[in-house]
């Protein structure tokens, strides 16, 4: 899936949002607030590229510069995005690491100990893991 990228700029009480090519061009809207950006270029997106609004991905990244904040927030703002990326890379190899740690001979309880899960939630992917592996 294509994965668009948003660059959101504060401009007085609004987020100007562009993305960068899109077919070869930017393509615009505004929110009032942050958490109505990806849906607001998402809207557009899916008008110039006449596909419905979950058809691709957007990753919407907001620039300080024109915001007086302290570059200790924006070191905080940057270690928060890095967390979010490290979690979702972890989501993602989770369960192939529950298999290779169960086939290893590791107990339910280890392994959520490990990952720093709960066992039930191990049991889960186990048995999410079975059922991709069975199809």
């Amino acid at each position: 899936m294509t994965t668009y990228r948003v660059t959101a700029t504060r401009e007085g009480d609004w987020w100007s949002l562009v993305a960068s090519n899109v077919r070869g061009r930017e393509v615009a809207s505004q929110s009032r607030r942050l958490d109505q950006a990806d849906a607001a270029i998402r809207e557009a997106i899916a008008l110039v590229l006449d596909v419905e609004h979950d058809a691709f991905d957007v990753d919407v990244t907001p620039e300080l510069e024109r915001v007086e904040v302290s570059n200790e927030t924006l070191e905080v703002l940057a270690l928060r995005r890095e967390l979010a990326e490290l979690s979702d890379r972890a989501r993602r190899r989770t369960p192939a690491a529950v298999a290779e740690l169960r086939a290893a001979g590791l107990t339910v309880r280890d392994v959520a100990q490990l990952l720093g899960v709960t066992p039930s939630r191990v049991s889960q992917i186990e048995k999410h893991n079975h059922l991709a592996n069975s199809a």
